[in-house]
């Protein structure tokens, strides 16, 4: 008759216990969240914990929009809002509660301001935000013309930008169609459309520019944002820009 199995120490078990603690894996990686929080915060854990807390909404809430006026070419100011973004974006949490009109409104920022490069990611973000529908993205209504005209741009734009990459094959949850070689057919997709809305707003008129940098205005009163740029879809409401960070993989 073999022995009783010998009790575990009341200290072995408060170890086992801690230890499955700190190497649980759950799909809110609270852990990696807290590393994360940690980079920027006094208090992470209560950082946290009021990402959990959904008041006053659970969705977040636009931030009060920059003026054009104060955020065109302002490369310092588009680095400290984007100094902890890769962190929060790595944030399930955060993700969660994040909107795709507040990612449309991260896009205005980075073109007014130059920091064009700030597109590819967030861009890349907004792709493999599944739940997020370009055609469910609702009228922001914004009382800035020239802003207004930029997010209807945008909108349209990904809505080209994306059925691009469907049409290669890559897909938003990631179980991508991958081709042996490029003699291969494309693959099958569901075209994406985008939201009505965007059909109504205007073109920026010559007097939505009067406080503008001359540097900023071409000789017809169109807002150049890149010299040269041959966007069409930007083009019919009078900006001069090119999107190529739209269209990185």
């Amino acid at each position: 008759m073999s022995p009783p199995p010998r009790k575990k120490s009341l200290r072995l078990r408060l170890y086992q216990w801690l230890w499955r603690l700190r190497n649980i894996s759950t799909p809110l990686r609270l852990r990696g969240s807290l590393v994360r929080l940690r980079r920027f915060h006094k208090s992470p854990l209560l950082a946290l914990i009021r990402l959990l807390i959904p008041f006053p909404q659970w969705k977040f809430p636009v931030p009060n929009p920059v003026a054009p006026i104060d955020i065109l070419g302002n490369v310092e100011l588009e680095e400290n809002k984007l100094e902890y973004l890769d962190d929060l974006r790595s944030i399930p949490l955060w993700r969660a509660r994040d909107t795709p009109m507040r990612s449309l409104y991260r896009m205005y920022e980075a073109m007014l301001s130059g920091m064009y490069e700030a597109l590819g990611p967030e861009t890349e973000y907004f792709w493999y935000q599944r739940n997020w529908s370009l055609q469910g993205i609702r009228d922001p209504r914004d009382v800035d013309p020239v802003r207004y005209a930029i997010l209807a741009c945008l909108v349209e734009e990904l809505v080209v930008a994306f059925n691009w990459r469907l049409s290669l094959g890559l897909r938003r949850d990631r179980n991508h169609i991958m081709r042996e070689t490029g003699k291969d057919s494309l693959p099958p997709y569901a075209p994406l459309s985008g939201p009505i809305w965007t059909s109504s707003v205007p073109a920026i008129s010559p007097k939505d520019l009067n406080r503008f940098p001359p540097e900023y205005v071409s000789d017809d009163s169109k807002l150049v944002l890149e010299a040269d740029g041959l966007n069409k879809v930007f083009a019919r409401r009078n900006i001069v820009t090119n999107v190529g960070w739209l269209y990185t993989i």
